[in-house]
């Protein structure tokens, strides 16, 4: 069996998950975007859970992305203290603003100088 298939049929759920995951949020995002000029409010709200630090990006007051563990990183692993949630958070809501899609990864998280 070739390499490739391999790989497939051992993280074809994780690819599943994440392609859903790009499609669901370029949905939801285009959707919270106003035509007539009016600003969408962004802004985000840490909390601590039994992993650790997490947040949540609320749109004009509806909850858009709930994030309990640190994106990106293997496992389910939530940041070690409240500042580098807000750092995170507050890279998704910059991207956000860019109209980029708030995706994080490790490189990005290593360059705040968060631990993963």
């Amino acid at each position: 069996m070739s390499l490739t298939i391999q790989l497939i049929k051992k993280y074809g759920g994780f690819l599943f998950f994440g392609i859903a995951l790009v499609v669901f949020m370029i949905i939801r995002y285009t959707g919270h975007t106003k035509k007539d000029g009016d600003a969408v409010h962004v802004y985000a709200k840490t909390y601590h859970t039994d992993a650790g630090w997490g947040y949540d990006i609320y749109t004009n007051d509806s909850l858009f992305i709930h994030q309990e563990y640190m994106p990106a990183a293997p496992g389910h692993k939530g940041f070690e203290n409240r500042e580098d949630a807000e750092k995170i958070s507050a890279l998704v809501i910059s991207k956000m603003k860019k109209s980029h899609l708030p995706v994080v990864t490790l490189a990005e998280l290593d360059e705040q100088g968060i631990r993963h």
